[in-house]
């Protein structure tokens, strides 16, 4: 299964994180994916996670193809199917949706001096 052109583009730019969201392998994530599949009874192919909660985001897959359009999910983790809106979920309709509806406006939330200097001074 090939993913996404623009999940493609982004990682050939050396795209993987913009505070508090993180990529994570996306071919390595079976325990995220397993988590989405018994709460919703649905698939999805995990591409990024959230720091500080249960927020993932990944692409949709439907019937053993992967779709451009990217869920962004707050699991429970009872590792059961769950009823009355949960989890809860938003739908972009492609990783660049998703980026700058979701990716770009949490980022901003976090922007702070004390933040950037830690970034910084983890790449020393």
């Amino acid at each position: 299964m090939e993913l996404p052109i623009e999940y493609r583009w982004l990682k050939a730019h050396n795209f993987n994180v913009l505070t508090p969201w993180y990529f994570v392998d996306p071919m390595n994530s079976e325990g995220i994916r397993r988590e989405y599949q018994a709460e919703t009874g649905l698939d999805i192919i995990p591409f990024a996670r959230r720091q500080d909660n249960d927020d993932i985001a990944g692409f949709r897959v439907e019937k053993g193809v992967i779709k451009k359009n990217v869920l962004s999910v707050h699991l429970t983790w009872s590792s059961k199917l769950e009823r009355n809106g949960y989890p809860i979920t938003r739908e972009s309709i492609d990783l660049i949706e998703w980026v700058q509806d979701i990716m770009i406006p949490e980022s901003k939330e976090w922007m702070a001096e004390e933040e950037l200097e830690d970034i910084i001074n983890s790449k020393k």
